[in-house]
């Protein structure tokens, strides 16, 4: 019966830690989040560079929804490498399969820290109080 609904077995037998792997269930919430930020963000540019003022004006506001929708990607993406990185490190049956999922994930993961790092600052920070 626990296998007719997917449960299986890990690699020697034993019940397998549990499982952190962003499946399709939490996939399409990944991305559908993404796709419902993306269009606001499309359409909050549209209306920022409709709006009347400077070009300065318009050039900040936009640099501010490009660094919002960062946040929202680098944050998505910082969390399904840490479920990737759960998986790996409790299971014990990873093999070359999870080294070479590691040098992947791990530098991509210190992006996404990067890029999430650089988007709140953006956010967070006004243009003109840099200045």
């Amino acid at each position: 019966m626990n296998r007719a609904i997917g449960a299986h077995d890990g690699c020697d037998g034993t019940e397998p830690a549990v499982l952190l792997w962003p499946g399709m269930f939490h996939g399409s919430q990944i991305l559908g989040s993404l796709a419902i930020g993306t269009a606001a963000c499309a359409w909050a540019l549209r209306r920022v560079a409709r709006r009347a003022g400077n070009d300065q004006q318009r050039r900040d506001r936009s640099w501010a929804i490009i660094a919002a929708w960062g946040v929202l990607v680098s944050a998505q993406l910082s969390i399904v490498v840490l479920m990737i990185h759960s998986h790996l490190t409790h299971s014990n049956c990873a093999g070359l399969m999870g080294t070479v999922t590691s040098l992947a994930i791990y530098p991509l993961g210190l992006l996404s820290l990067i890029s999430l790092a650089w988007s709140l600052f953006t956010v967070v920070v006004p243009r003109t109080a840099r200045r």
